[in-house]
């Protein structure tokens, strides 16, 4: 950690310390998983009472910046609020997303009793569920197929938009597969491509052809890529037919409630 950023959160942590209404503080983002640059912003989670996070989700008041809580040039505070019952919601179900938000997150302080709940309540968070590993990765590869599909479709309608998503979608389910096999969280969008990069088990040259898939989404390359990950290893498949599945999880999950396959 940068010493401006050390400087700057112990001007945040005492800032918030100083109100009474603030149940605890979290460092997260780039700093907490060790992604931090000198420029990096610095991530807090504000922890208030679950009656003051209740108030503040009817007004939309979640968020907070501000540029005076940092002691660095162009440096900023982006703090969001939350309460334990939320935190602890998310140990229980949360998205991958959701949790891996934790991953690294440190407890600034916390006026909770016991001391120690607040950091037994994320300590957690971050680690990778494996009930349902098998349902996902079967979920993921029909989306890796379709979206192979839909990248021969934009080629064929000269339709660039739909290539480029159906590329870049391309790229996720595949990604999400290997993570998925690592047992690894998928962290969105921002920090996927790092996390998958660190994947111990993938296949080899997996990265470059990520690489060459998003910026020339030719063919060649689609084709290349969907082949190498759906033959790297032997991948859970459905008993329905692809198209089933896929319009389950992408065209009637808003009939069954269910959170969008991408952020599982």
């Amino acid at each position: 950690m940068y010493d401006h950023h050390k400087a700057s959160i112990a001007k945040i942590t005492a800032h918030f310390e100083a109100d009474p209404t603030v149940m605890g503080l979290i460092l997260t983002g780039s700093i907490a998983h060790g992604f931090d640059r000198a420029d990096s912003d610095v991530d807090v989670l504000i922890v208030v009472s679950d009656d003051d996070f209740a108030r503040r989700l009817e007004t939309g008041n979640l968020t907070m910046v501000s540029h005076d809580l940092c002691t660095y040039e162009g440096g900023f505070v982006d703090a969001k609020y939350t309460c334990l019952s939320l935190i602890n919601q998310t140990a229980e179900k949360g998205s991958e997303p959701a949790r891996w938000a934790y991953d690294g997150a440190q407890v600034l302080f916390s006026r909770f009793s016991p001391a120690n709940i607040l950091e037994d309540s994320i300590k957690n968070i971050a680690s990778y569920q494996t009930e349902g590993k098998e349902n996902r990765m079967m979920r993921f590869r029909v989306q890796l197929q379709i979206w192979r599909w839909y990248c021969s479709e934009g080629r064929k309608k000269d339709n660039p938009y739909l290539l480029n998503v159906a590329a870049s979608k391309l790229v996720l389910f595949g990604g999400r597969l290997i993570l998925a096999h690592n047992e690894m969280l998928y962290p969105f969008h921002k920090w996927f491509l790092r996390v998958l990069g660190d994947a111990p088990e993938k296949p080899e040259g997996l990265m470059d052809l990520v690489d060459r898939v998003s910026r020339d989404p030719t063919e060649e390359n689609t084709e290349r890529f969907f082949e190498v990950v759906a033959n790297w290893k032997e991948w859970p498949t459905s008993p329905n037919r692809p198209g089933a599945l896929y319009m389950i999880d992408s065209e009637l999950n808003w009939l069954y409630l269910q959170t969008p396959v991408d952020d599982i």
